[in-house]
């Protein structure tokens, strides 16, 4: 087990390595595991929708807010 002691004050997520496919430069893969919420964030001219993104090996505080054309192109399964 690793413990990340220092990423948030009063909280020590523990992450489990051996669920963690690492690779020889200690990177990997994140695995999205689903769309939360769709917003259209309205400028000027434009309109850029966007969605809120569950990955794996985070947790519901960890979401993020991802552009929509780029989670089509990658994960069109999602859609």
């Amino acid at each position: 087990m690793l413990r990340l002691d220092r990423s948030r004050e009063g909280k020590r997520p523990i992450v489990d390595l051996s669920q963690i496919d690492l690779r020889e430069d200690i990177t990997y893969d994140e695995r999205l595991i689903q769309i939360m919420d769709l917003k259209v964030k309205v400028l000027r001219n434009k309109e850029i929708p966007s969605v809120l993104v569950k990955w794996q090996h985070h947790g519901d505080e960890e979401l993020t807010w991802e552009l929509e054309s780029y989670m089509r192109k990658h994960f069109p399964y999602l859609f």
